[in-house]
């Protein structure tokens, strides 16, 4: 048998409910995983070996009796550092929160755990998940980044040390690390899934999602974190039957704004890029060059002001009292956002109101919309976390966006393929991304670090 830290989500989940698995040995087997790698690509902040292992014995004492299972019964996680675990530090890799530990979970990790997850710990964060590197190395070459703001989650998903893991996205925190690292990241349409107990960067841009080896396990972990709840009032409820089967399918038609890409992106990244677009088409994918409604850097102007403008709100009193433990990029965000207008404020939230509508009418005339995952690869891990600049229109306009990996460049680091989607057609996007593992073979392979 596959030594069970390799197997995915989907994997590990079936071969619990055949008996030929427990939860007990996953977890184990992945604390002996997290052991051999962590030294070298330091992905977590903290971990709950107790915790897990207690959780996992009883999901295995209940299935010994013949109790009925949760959905996610023996599922193990790792949660960013920014969302609340009861009774795990939560610092988002600042001195500022060092030692807050809460006593309640985030509503998506309340939900996870209704659903029978298994909470290995919490993964590392940059600074109050913006700009500034982390400890966390790129495990496919350590001297480069791991991309962020979700560095650890996606390290230690491409490490092995866990099948799946929880991030978040401001601008590009979840799809770039996954593209980084070669793993799949999967950000939902906005108002899914509950930001309620997440340390927030910029309340209309914060969305959560996931980071997984398949897309069949961003598909099966969706309907448990997705929900309306009352303290969050952007979220939108789905009945579990919308999301409960998932079979991949073949994207008919494609949109990629070729000429906007090149203009912004370095030739190599482009010619990866090209080289997915050349490989759909080849497989019967109709992908029609398009102009994008909005030069891509007023949409990143306009992203980035927004964002500051958000961030110094949530960060104002904090700010006051502790400026000189803010890292570089996260200070600069904040003193950005305190000096600028209300009128220069309002006229970018019309902005991106047009925007939104443009892109949901662009997107009514196809399946996906394709993008780099990434402007740039990884750079040395000390001097940047990469840019989101490709990442920002669908999380401005909060469409449903994933990452697929289409291999490595010279110095090992993965490239990756972004797919955005249709508002509310996040499973649709999915059975995109699905189909195209299958048939393509743009599947994440585990790293050796």
């Amino acid at each position: 048998m596959t030594e069970p830290w390799k197997l995915t989500l989907s994997e590990g989940l079936g071969q619990i409910s055949e008996g030929n698995l427990t939860a007990e040995d996953w977890t184990r087997s992945l604390f002996e995983r997290v052991d051999a790698c962590e030294g070298k690509v330091h992905a977590w902040a903290a971990q709950d070996r107790e915790g897990a292992l207690s959780t996992a014995q009883k999901i295995d004492s209940g299935r010994s009796r013949g109790e009925k299972q949760s959905p996610l019964s023996g599922a193990p996680l790792g949660i960013k550092d920014i969302i609340n675990v009861k009774g795990l530090p939560c610092e988002a890799n600042s001195p500022i929160l060092r030692g807050n530990v809460p006593d309640e979970d985030a509503f998506c990790i309340s939900r996870l755990r209704e659903a029978g997850a298994i909470i290995l710990g919490k993964t590392i964060t940059t600074q109050f998940a913006t700009g500034d590197p982390s400890e966390t190395r790129n495990p496919w070459n350590l001297a480069h980044s791991p991309g962020g703001s979700s560095s650890g989650s996606a390290a230690s998903v491409a490490t092995g040390m866990t099948p799946a893991a929880l991030g978040s996205q401001t601008g590009g925190s979840i799809l770039r690390p996954s593209a980084y690292c070669g793993v799949i990241g999967f950000k939902p349409s906005y108002g899914l899934v509950s930001r309620t107990g997440v340390v927030e960067v910029s309340w209309s841009l914060d969305h959560i999602g996931t980071i997984t080896r398949s897309a069949r396990d961003a598909a099966l972990l969706l309907p448990h974190l997705a929900g309306a709840d009352p303290a969050d009032e952007t979220t939108r409820g789905f009945e579990i039957s919308d999301f409960e089967f998932f079979a991949p399918s073949k994207p008919r038609k494609a949109h990629y704004p070729r000429e906007g890409v090149r203009k912004y992106a370095p030739a190599e990244v482009c010619e990866w890029i090209e080289r997915g677009v050349n490989r759909l088409s080849e497989s019967g994918v109709d992908v029609e060059d398009i102009d994008f409604p909005l030069d891509f850097q007023e949409l990143h102007d306009t992203h980035r002001m927004i964002m500051a403008v958000e961030g110094a709100a949530f960060h104002e009193k904090m700010f006051s009292e502790h400026a000189e433990k803010y890292r570089p990029v996260i200070r600069a965000l904040v003193e950005n956002g305190l000096k600028t207008g209300a009128m220069e404020y309002a006229r970018g939230l019309r902005r991106r109101g047009r925007l939104r509508s443009d892109l949901d009418e662009m997107m009514g005339g196809c399946d996906i919309l394709i993008l780099p995952s990434f402007q740039e690869p990884p750079a040395l891990a000390e001097e940047s976390t990469g840019s989101a600049f490709f990442n920002e229109p669908a999380t401005q306009t909060g469409l449903p966006a994933v990452t697929l990996p289409l291999g490595r460049g010279d110095n090992q680091t993965p490239f990756g393929i972004q797919f955005v989607g249709r508002r509310w057609k996040d499973t649709d996007l999915l059975a995109a991304a699905g189909w195209c593992e299958a048939e393509l073979g743009w599947s994440p392979e585990i790293a050796e670090p």
